[in-house]
This record gives C-alpha cells, sequence and structure tokens, in this order.
C-alpha cells in the first residue's frame, strides 16, 4: 500500500525503503494493486495459493477476517 509516509509493504507492513525494489502484485479476489519489498517476495512466491503460510501482516489479516466473517454467515 502506498502511504503518506511512502510505500508499505502489505506483506509483512513494514515501509519499503526507496533504495529497494518495490514489488507490485496482485491478488484475483482482492482489488487495486498491492506492494512488498523484495524478501516478502519470496515469502508470498513460497507460499503458493495457501494464504495460510504468510506472515504475520496486513495480507494474512484480510484473510482472517474475511475468514472469521464467513463462518459467522453459515
Amino acid at each position: 500500500m502506498i502511504t503518506s509516509s511512502g510505500p508499505k509493504c502489505d506483506i509483512c507492513g513494514k515501509y519499503i525503503i526507496f533504495d529497494k525494489s518495490i514489488n507490485p502484485f496482485s491478488i484475483s479476489c482482492i482489488e487495486g494493486t498491492l506492494c512488498c519489498h523484495d524478501k516478502c517476495k519470496e515469502v508470498l512466491q513460497s507460499c503458493g495459493k495457501d494464504w495460510q503460510k504468510l506472515p504475520d501482516g496486513p495480507l494474512r489479516q484480510v484473510f482472517l477476517d474475511h475468514e472469521s466473517k464467513s463462518e459467522v454467515i453459515e
């Protein structure tokens, strides 16, 4: 995500230092473009489609929130 203080990694939630690469990515169930720094790009790729392998951070929280709301509806 891009904040007023600069780009923030959607995987770990830490700010991305400008001398590092900003890696844009998208997920089909989330609108818009997300971004991450190089280390988290590797983590994201190793997770494949299993969001439960994501480290604690904003993206994992989105999936947890969605899952908890789905359980309430069922």
